[in-house]
């Protein structure tokens, strides 16, 4: 009987050994979320369905959290180890004490078409006539008043902005002419041209600077679980990779993830990920100093703030450095 005691205290050990290993299942385990049903998250679709978790040692879950509030009180409270999150959701976090931080950027541009009606044929024709955005506050908001403004338009005063709603709401305001314009993102934005709506401008050939995207995560994790924050760094490479080499195959984790089943819907959002979806995912500096420029004008603390506390390239650069990304795309 002794012998046997002696011999299961030896298993145990061992198992508890094995358990606090760094590199086994258990220390790999984390949750990584995304927000909304674009074809700007597919990197983060495409990381799990072509198995780019696993090749990368990761086991990983991926959930939907609809909203931003929701995500980073998700990631404060430790249940969500790596997220979608944007600027403005790290930078507002960051100005409360928050421990958020983006290791990477999908998209550093403010990642909209602005479509509009037909007889729309240059900014400068939307002089007195009303635009749409979601909310006001929103990315669409934040990207409307900067392209009116950028063209030497003064938002409001020489073009009204409505709030819609969401991206249904826009298109059918659009096709009713109750707004003249308004910032889309695919596939929603496929519907509005099937009713007559155009692209007046590409926002990803007009560079305004804003983390539309991240890769977000919190510095603890980045501390504490270095390995894993690079391998998934990795593992957004090579889903990026992916989409631009085995393109009807992405389609149909696009269809999966969006239910969408119109080829031409499904041709429009890879492009639309093609315009935007950073194949290096290097935090541009500007994105996050014009979200604090915004910040700052209804709270005075952003302007005494750096920008560089709210991102880390350290990993990125890491990856360029190894060659990673010159091997990956050849």
């Amino acid at each position: 009987m002794g012998r046997f005691h002696k011999s299961m205290w030896v298993i145990g050990f061992i198992l508890a050994f094995v358990l606090v290993l760094p590199g086994t299942s258990k220390a790999q385990r984390m949750v990584v979320g995304w927000s909304a049903v674009s074809a700007l998250n597919a990197p983060f679709w495409v990381i799990k369905e072509a198995g780019f978790f696993r090749q990368e040692g990761l086991d990983a879950d991926l959930i939907f959290i609809a909203t931003s509030s929701t995500m980073a009180q998700s990631m404060l409270a430790g249940e969500v180890a790596i997220s979608s999150a944007n600027s403005q959701v790290v930078a507002d976090v960051g100005l409360q004490g928050g421990d958020l931080v983006a290791m990477g950027a999908v998209i550093n541009v403010v990642a909209f078409y602005i479509m509009a009606a037909p007889d729309v044929k240059t900014i400068e024709d939307l002089k007195g006539k009303p635009v749409g955005v979601s909310r006001f506050g929103a990315s669409t908001d934040f990207a409307m008043r900067k392209l009116l403004t950028k063209y030497g338009l003064e938002p409001v005063r020489d073009v009204p902005i409505i709030q819609i709603g969401g991206m249904p709401e826009i298109a059918a305001a659009l096709s009713k002419r109750s707004i003249y314009a308004a910032p889309m993102s695919f596939p929603m934005a496929y519907i509005a041209q099937q009713a007559g709506i155009k692209i007046l401008f590409n926002l990803a050939k007009e560079d305004i600077p804003f983390v539309h995207v991240g890769i977000t995560t919190s510095r603890r994790f980045m501390k504490e679980r270095r390995a894993q924050a690079k391998a998934f760094l990795r593992a957004y490479g090579r889903a990026v990779h992916f989409m631009h080499t085995r393109k009807e195959e992405t389609k149909a984790i696009f269809a999966r993830y969006t239910k969408i089943k119109d080829p031409g819907m499904l041709d429009g959002s890879l492009q639309y990920a093609y315009d935007f979806v950073e194949k290096i995912p290097l935090v541009k500096p500007q994105a996050f100093q014009v979200t604090l420029d915004e910040i700052a004008k209804k709270n005075p603390k952003a302007k005494l703030t750096k920008a560089e506390q709210f991102y880390d390239n350290g990993l990125v650069q890491e990856l360029i450095d190894e060659g990673f990304f010159r091997n990956l795309w050849k």
